[in-house]
């Protein structure tokens, strides 16, 4: 009897410890609300990211994205200065592949000019460097954005071929097929200096090494309208208002 007594103020001693905890739940509180998130897809199918996050009132351009835009105005190396702003439109609309807009047709992205490469000798072609810094909506809400051309160094520049139509066919007008070949071959091997004299040479009778080191590059040129694409660098998120982007 002794023991049951013991055991039954035990378990009404734990009883009366336990009552405060439980007298703090509330039985008829509603649940937590989690955000609902769903993952769609870029439609830039060569993109090398493409994933993007979408929830009620938050978009998430995931970084490593491409996006399209255009040339709001005209654009060359030959005139551009350190510190220009450059400014970019797109003219359709950017979606996923689920058809989602993400940034629609009007929007502005505005960058500023770090670096100008000049047109050097050896066919090499003029740089420009862009830091894409603000991204502005058709409806007006601004944005900081941070983004890079999408290229194999991150530069706008002329095609390399571009220089090799330059050099081939000045030097064929002048010196003949063989002297053009020449000189297509060494402004390929230009681009790593001296070594155009030991292939430009023999193929064309030493004019590969001459137009390859008298000819400059190409400037840089865009037309207002001209698409190139940009690459993100760090994730780009969107605050949705009214349901519109």
């Amino acid at each position: 009897m002794k023991k049951i007594f013991a055991t039954v103020l035990l378990a009404g001693f734990v009883n009366l410890l336990a009552a405060p905890v439980l007298a703090d739940i509330d039985m008829n509180s509603a649940p937590v609300e989690t955000k609902q998130i769903r993952i769609e897809h870029s439609e830039i199918k060569k993109s090398p990211i493409r994933s993007v996050s979408i929830s009620d009132d938050t978009i998430v351009i995931k970084a490593g994205n491409i996006i399209k835009v255009d040339f709001a105005d005209n654009f060359s190396t030959k005139t551009a200065q350190v510190g220009d702003a450059v400014g970019f439109v797109l003219n359709e609309d950017f979606k996923t592949t689920e058809d989602t807009i993400l940034l629609p047709a009007g929007t502005r992205i505005n960058g500023t000019v770090t670096e100008i490469i000049p047109t050097r000798y050896w066919n090499k072609n003029a740089q420009a460097f862009i830091k894409f810094e603000e991204v502005v909506l058709p409806t007006g809400q601004r944005g900081d954005i941070s983004a890079r051309v999408y290229s194999k160094n991150s530069a706008l520049k002329k095609s390399t071929w571009a220089a090799f139509g330059k050099a081939a066919g000045y030097t064929v007008g002048l010196f003949g097929i063989g002297a053009g070949v020449g000189a297509i071959i060494g402004a390929i091997v230009g681009e790593v200096g001296i070594g155009c004299l030991a292939i430009g040479m023999p193929v064309g009778g030493g004019v590969g090494l001459i137009t390859g080191s008298i000819f400059k590059g190409l400037n840089y040129n865009a037309k207002a309208g001209k698409t190139i694409k940009i690459q993100l660098n760090e994730d780009f998120e969107i605050t949705l208002k009214n349901s519109d982007v």
